[in-house]
């Protein structure tokens, strides 16, 4: 069974201004539905640039590139209801719960009401949180921190998750 690849990059090339060397030079790259897929490669290879293009955090030079069968070019609002984000540092509020931060990201998404509370419950209670749901994140450990971070990228059910 074919099914639509998640990302489709083709000939994607982007140079930062100011740099002679592109940041990412002529990729072209498919991650099939399903797969779990790792971006490796040495310091200054452009690993980051391509997640940030991906994600829309930055803009291409030239080649077309597609998540979830969206056009970067033409659908990044689209795109960004789709994907889900976990940063490489920890990006949450450290005065508020591990509930309260749930709710803040949720409400970012759009979801609201008992929808959210069930899903924050469903998600902590997976990464075995439930019971520090009431404790303010300033006072989690720092995988503790990780597992809170995880969970708001996951709370909209995202079809794509970059970590």
């Amino acid at each position: 069974m074919q099914t639509t690849p998640v990302i489709e990059i083709r000939n994607l090339s982007k140079t930062y201004k100011g740099n002679d060397v592109p940041a990412v030079n002529r990729l072209s790259l498919t991650v099939p539905a399903g797969e779990v897929f790792g971006l490796l490669g040495p310091n200054g290879a452009g690993k980051t640039t391509i997640i940030h293009i991906l994600c829309g955090l930055c803009s291409f030079d030239s080649g077309e590139a597609f998540v979830c069968n969206h056009s970067l070019s033409t659908q990044m609002n689209d795109i960004k209801r789709l994907i889900g984000v976990v940063p490489q540092d920890i990006a949450l509020y450290p005065s508020l719960t591990a509930f309260e931060n749930l709710k803040v990201f949720g409400g970012v998404w759009g979801m609201k009401g008992a929808a959210l509370t069930n899903r924050i419950d469903e998600l902590l209670s997976f990464f075995g949180l439930e019971h520090s749901k009431n404790r303010y994140i300033k006072t989690f450990s720092g995988g503790m921190k990780r597992r809170i971070n995880l969970i708001a990228g996951l709370l909209h059910r995202p079809q794509l998750l970059f970590l």
